[in-house]
C-alpha cells in the first residue's frame, strides 16, 4: 500500500512545499497532466475520449493501457494523482485483497471521492459527473450517481507504484493495483460487466477531457455502482438452452452453477420476464434445472422451442469448462498481472546483461588467441632454420 513510510524523500518533500504554497494553485510541473487546487481541494486531470463499445472495466486508465474497455485515458502517471490526493489531506486505504485465512476477498476502502468531467463541444463547456458518461449494458440507463474511493494501489516489492505500470488510475470492477476503485465487491469476469460507454455524452475519440476529482463530503458514503435503475415495465431477458446442455443469457454463455447468481443480478435491476429457448432434443432434467433456477428467483417465463442445430457433427466444446477454466485463470492469474509483468521485464534485463558479458568474455578469449598466435609464429621464425648468411624475418 502507498503509505506515508513508503514514499520516496523527494515525493514527501515536494508535497509538502506544494501545500505550503501561497498561490492556491499547486505548479504542474513535477507533475505533468495534473493541475492541483489545494483552496479549492480539486485535482484536474488532462485526459481524453475514447469511443469503447463494449463492457467497461475502467472509467480512466493510462494511455497505452487497458484502453479497449475504458471511457478516458490519461498521459499522466496514476503515481503523481496519487500525490495530488495526498495533498488534499487525503489518505489512501487499500485495495481489494484476499485473505487466505478467511479464505475470502475483501473489498477496497478509503476516503470517498467525486469524479466529474469537462470538456468542449460546439463551443460550449460541458460539464457531467462520471457516472453520466456510462450506461447499462442491458437497460440504456445511464449509470446511477457513484462515489468512488481513494484505495491508494500499493508499493510493488521493487519499490514501483503498483498502479504505474498496469495504468489503473480509475475502475468500475476491481483490481488489486487500482489507485481509485470501487467500495464493494465487483468482479471483473465478462459476464458480470453491466457498464458500458454512453455514447450520448461520451465525446469522439480524442477529444480533449478534463477529469475532475474532489474528496466528497463528511455526509457522503462509499457507493458501489449500483445496479441499474429499477424498471416501471418489466424487461424481457432471453434464455437459450442447448441440445447439448449450454445456456446463453442474453447472447452470454453462462454455466448451469453461475444461472442462478445472474437471474439475481437481473432481478435486482427491476422487474423481469424470461424468455425462455429450448433446443429440440434438450436433455429433460437438465431443463428442469433452469426452470427451477427461474421458479427459485421468482422470475416468470414463456417458453418456445428452438429447431436442433445443423451441426456437421456431434463433436462440441465444453463452454460450461471453459467458462469455469477462465474463471479460475482470472482468480488465480489476472491478481498476479504486475508481478509477471515485472518478472519478465527482469528475465529480460538479466538475460540480455548475461548475453552480453558473454559476449565480452568471447571477445576477450579471442583477443588473447590473437596474442598467443602471434607469439607462436614469432617463436617458429626465430626457431626455423635458415640458409647460411640468411637474415632473420624482422617482426613489426
Amino acid at each position: 500500500m502507498f503509505r506515508a513510510a513508503a514514499i520516496s524523500v523527494s515525493i514527501f518533500c515536494f508535497a509538502t512545499v506544494a501545500s505550503a504554497q501561497s498561490p492556491a494553485t499547486a505548479p504542474s510541473g513535477p507533475m505533468p497532466y495534473v493541475h492541483v487546487d489545494v483552496k479549492k481541494k480539486q485535482i484536474r486531470v488532462d485526459c481524453q475520449a475514447l469511443n469503447v463499445d463494449i463492457p467497461l472495466e475502467f472509467f480512466c486508465v493510462t494511455a497505452g493501457g487497458n484502453e479497449h474497455e475504458s471511457v478516458l485515458r490519461t498521459p499522466a502517471k496514476p503515481s503523481h494523482i496519487h500525490l495530488a490526493l495526498l495533498m488534499l489531506g487525503l489518505q489512501p486505504g487499500e485495495p481489494v485483497k484476499y485473505s487466505e485465512a478467511a479464505q475470502k476477498w475483501f473489498p477496497p476502502h478509503g476516503p470517498p471521492l467525486h469524479i466529474s468531467v469537462e470538456y468542449q463541444k460546439d463551443g460550449r463547456t460541458v460539464a457531467l459527473p462520471a457516472n453520466e458518461l456510462m450506461r447499462s449494458v442491458k437497460t440504456k440507463n445511464p449509470m446511477p450517481p457513484l462515489t468512488w474511493i481513494f484505495a491508494g494501489s500499493r508499493i510493488l516489492d521493487d519499490g514501483t507504484y503498483g498502479a504505474d505500470p498496469t495504468g489503473y488510475v480509475v475502475s468500475i470492477c476491481n483490481f488489486d493495483l487500482c489507485m481509485i476503485d470501487v467500495p464493494a465487491l465487483v468482479s471483473s469476469a465478462n459476464e458480470t460487466l453491466e457498464w458500458e460507454r454512453n455514447p450520448e455524452t461520451v465525446p469522439v475519440t480524442g477529444t480533449a477531457v478534463t477529469m475532475i476529482i474532489e474528496p466528497a463530503g463528511e455526509n457522503d458514503q462509499p457507493a458501489a455502482p449500483p445496479a441499474a435503475a429499477a424498471q416501471t415495465t418489466p424487461l424481457t431477458t432471453v434464455l437459450k438452452v442447448s441440445a447439448d446442455n449450454h445456456i446463453e443469457l442474453d447472447g452470454r454463455p453462462i454455466t448451469l452453477d453461475t444461472l442462478p447468481a445472474q437471474l439475481q443480478k437481473l432481478k435486482a435491476g427491476g422487474p423481469i420476464n424470461a424468455r425462455l429457448a429450448v433446443e429440440s432434443g434438450t436433455d429433460v432434467d437438465f431443463t428442469r434445472k433452469v426452470t427451477d433456477a427461474l421458479a427459485a428467483a421468482d422470475i416468470s417465463y414463456e417458453t418456445a422451442a428452438l429447431p436442433a442445430s445443423d451441426h456437421l457433427s456431434d463433436v462440441t466444446i465444453d463452454q460450461g469448462k471453459i467458462n469455469r477454466l477462465r474463471e479460475r485463470w482470472n482468480q488465480a492469474v489476472r491478481p498476479h498481472d504486475a508481478a509477471l509483468r515485472e518478472a519478465a521485464q527482469a528475465q529480460y534485463e538479466v538475460i540480455t546483461q548475461l548475453r552480453k558479458e558473454q559476449q565480452r568474455l568471447v571477445d576477450e578469449a579471442d583477443r588473447v588467441q590473437r596474442t598467443i598466435d602471434e607469439l607462436e609464429k614469432e617463436y617458429q621464425d626465430m626457431t626455423t632454420p635458415r640458409p647460411e648468411g640468411a637474415e632473420p624475418t624482422t617482426q613489426p
